[in-house]
């Protein structure tokens, strides 16, 4: 089918197939690159950060640190905090409330003969008692009139909607400028957390004090399709900022979460989750139905490193941080409370303005849709990697290549009409682990210098003169196919991060599936492939077909036939003792491998002062795993491997290029973190990049000086032994 043109172009057909494939590969790339960029382009130019605190925090604090609520608020703005929390009261939390009475039959009359504050009304509560026939178990609302009061009321009247007909009753008098609600019949349970409303009285403060308010909604045991629009009507007229949804559950949810949707819609503000993925049941409902006009929002105490607060800003889209600030430093108060809460205050909106942010109010970030012709591209190249890896090993027509491709792409558009969703995440998961495997197959198949060449003894002087050589051609070498599987890797990584440019992602609502598996799959099958390739280059199957040819990407029939024989002879062979304890080693190794991936890990704090000074120094830390484990070890690995020595060095080699496999992997996993941007992203692996380049050639020397004082060593005792010898003639 392609012999005609071919012969045109004097070229292999498989050959063009492969330069095909990769520059579908290319193009897929280049996408995914314009996809981050467009993904991101909204969040750059957000520089304003809304630093929060709850009232109740407010409350607490003001009282350790001397000062009135008014006060404390005050000296919260001057501190650089924008916004104020506010939760909705509730009926118990009413009690509380000085002139505030909300009492049982049985605690009214127990109050009205201890409190002097009550006898004024004493006769009015009695005759209205006598009058209403309040019974054992009923309650009363005793409290100023006022419009706080028509609200108390309002919210009263709720509990017709859950309290048995005849039985319950809402009643209400007024005296002197005080207003009595008589609840008869109902059941204890639904009364404590009976959600009043945000108070007016706070508002005001708030507002009166300069600050944004956002309100503090959780769901309501007595719900129907106008409970959002009450609960947000109190906060009407004060500035708002955004509405966060707590209790584990939004307001609404299941059967009323389009009113929700409409409510925060009509009021032009966002709702809130958390970083890390932490959002109230129905966020997930609720988000599209907002168009995604959500912010992000990490808890962060005061005396916390700054930069901890930072990270999450740059690299997870963080635009609100909610300070705590009721337990902060438990054992000062008064002025001294103050004054360190100042010092921690000037280090965190110092470290925000050297970085570009400042206080204020939060700007929504609403992600862009991408339209599905570019993330078929983007399919393409993981399609095209995954053809070329089956090249590697199996030999087929170059036309049923084609066809695959294009039977593929056509798979991929009907999955993502099916389910777009889970289409991306297997897609980006596809590429998490081929792109891994193919760049530890550049690693493994490298040409090396020993194919049963001159093996022997060399004398002292030669010896000595190979142990400290630098051969600065393989050095070259190797670096150049570090930085190969390098740009691999940020292929495969761009096309993780490209394929997941959907809305779900940007805020985190939906995170990158598969942490676990894009660890230990490529990992596992390239300790697989390292075993089985070191072991076919040492039988006879490769002395019967030898030649440089095998350690191409794509190897002849003759030498895929031989390494099959090789590998069906390995297969059957019997397991041993040492196999065995083998298998559980590795199985120990790869939990603890396991215990430290995922999205979120527990670090030391030896570990986080590391991790602050390299932000710090570097703008973007790069990952330990790379910069001082895989390269340092990939670049002795391949430089072993390419050397002239034997049997034992090239098994240590392999070893080395199997550690470093975890350059890749933990690559494409950077870009993973989808809410990341993706110039951040390059650039952490950049760091990664040259200071593990810096560590290889520092560990290879450490190792050429190692073996030239091991073979002294060993010279010296030769020569010892031989002076001995002669003695022993003489």
């Amino acid at each position: 089918m392609l012999s005609s043109p071919l012969k045109k172009l004097n070229m292999p057909s498989d050959k063009l197939v492969s330069y095909i494939l990769v520059g579908i590969l290319l193009l897929s790339v280049f996408a995914a690159g314009y996809a981050g960029y467009f993904f991101h382009a909204s969040a750059k130019d957000a520089r304003d950060l809304e630093i929060t605190v709850r009232l109740s925090d407010v409350e607490i604090f003001a009282s350790r640190a001397g000062l009135t609520v008014e006060e404390a608020l005050s000296y919260l703005k001057e501190q650089g905090v924008t916004s104020i929390g506010v939760s909705e009261y509730y009926l118990w939390k009413l009690r509380r409330d000085p002139g505030h009475y909300v009492l049982s039959n049985l605690e009214l009359v127990g109050e009205m003969a201890l409190n002097p504050e009550l006898s004024y009304y004493r006769g009015f509560l009695e005759e209205t008692i006598s009058e209403t026939g309040l019974s054992f178990g009923d309650y009363i609302v005793f409290m100023p009139q006022g419009p706080w009061a028509e609200q108390v009321g309002e919210h009263l009247n709720e509990l017709y909607a859950i309290e048995q007909p005849g039985i319950f009753s809402l009643e209400s008098r007024s005296y002197d400028n005080m207003i009595l609600y008589l609840i008869k019949g109902a059941r204890y349970e639904n009364l404590p957390h009976l959600s009043l409303g945000a108070k007016p009285s706070e508002l005001e403060q708030i507002a009166g004090a300069g600050l944004f308010i956002n309100p503090y909604l959780s769901q309501r045991k007595i719900e129907n399709d106008a409970t959002i629009e009450q609960m947000l009507s109190t906060y009407d007229g004060f500035p708002l900022s955004a509405a966060v949804f707590e209790g584990g559950t939004v307001p609404g949810y299941p059967r009323f979460l389009a009113g929700t949707a409409d409510a925060l819609r009509q009021r032009s503000i966002p709702g809130v989750i958390y970083e890390y993925h932490l959002f109230p049941k129905g966020m997930e409902r609720v988000a599209p139905l907002l168009d995604y006009n959500l912010a992000v929002m990490r808890p962060h105490r005061a005396d916390q490193p700054p930069h901890a607060a930072l990270n999450s800003i740059m690299e997870r889209r963080v635009q609100m941080v909610e300070l705590q600030v009721r337990d902060l430093f438990p054992r000062l108060g008064g002025e001294e409370l103050r004054d360190r809460l100042s010092s921690h205050m000037v280090l965190l909106t110092g470290e925000l303005e050297r970085n570009g942010f400042t206080p204020g109010k939060v700007s929504p970030l609403v992600p862009p849709q991408l339209p599905l012709s570019l993330y078929l591209i983007m399919a393409a190249g993981v399609l095209a990697v995954s053809l070329l890896m089956l090249r590697i090993f199996f030999t087929w027509k170059n036309y049923h290549s084609l066809w695959l491709f294009v039977l593929g792409i056509l798979g991929v558009f009907l999955l993502f009409k099916w389910n777009f969703l889970f289409t991306q995440q297997g897609l980006s998961l596809a590429a998490a682990v081929l792109f891994p495997l193919y760049a530890a197959l550049l690693f493994f198949f490298l040409p090396s210098a020993e194919k049963g060449g001159d093996r022997s003894p060399q004398d002292g002087a030669s010896a000595l003169a190979l142990a400290a050589h630098m051969d600065m051609g393989l050095l070259w070498r190797s670096l150049g196919r570090i930085f190969l599987v390098f740009l691999i890797s940020l292929a495969g990584g761009l096309l993780v991060h490209g394929l997941l440019t959907t809305p779900p992602f940007f805020h985190g609502m939906e995170l990158f599936r598969g942490v676990k598996m894009m660890y230990t799959i490529p990992l596992a099958l390239a300790a697989l492939m390292a075993f089985t390739i070191q072991g076919f280059s040492e039988s006879e199957a490769y002395r019967g077909n030898p030649g440089e040819a095998f350690y191409r990407l794509e190897p002849s029939g003759e030498q895929k036939h031989a390494f099959y024989v090789f590998l069906r002879r390995l297969l059957r062979r019997p397991v041993t003792l040492g196999d065995l304890i083998l298998i559980g080693v590795l199985l120990l190794g790869g939990l603890f491998y396991l215990t430290r991936t995922g999205h979120v890990m527990e670090i030391t704090a030896a570990e986080g002062a590391v991790r602050g000074f390299l932000d710090y120094t570097l703008g973007v830390r790069p990952r330990f795993k790379e910069f001082a484990i895989g390269y340092p070890l990939a670049f002795l690995g391949l430089y072993l491997l390419g050397s002239s020595g034997g049997t034992v060095i090239r098994r240590l080699a392999f070893c080395f290029l199997l550690v470093g496999t975890l350059v890749p992997i933990s690559v494409v996993n950077t870009f993973a973190h989808i809410t990341a941007p993706v110039s951040l992203s390059l650039l952490r692996s950049f760091h990664g990049f040259w200071l593990g380049c810096i560590g290889g050639f520092f560990i290879l020397f450490i190792w050429k000086r190692v073996a030239l004082l091991l073979l002294l060593h060993k010279l010296y005792i030769r020569m010892k032994q031989e002076q001995k010898n002669g003695q022993g003639e003489k």
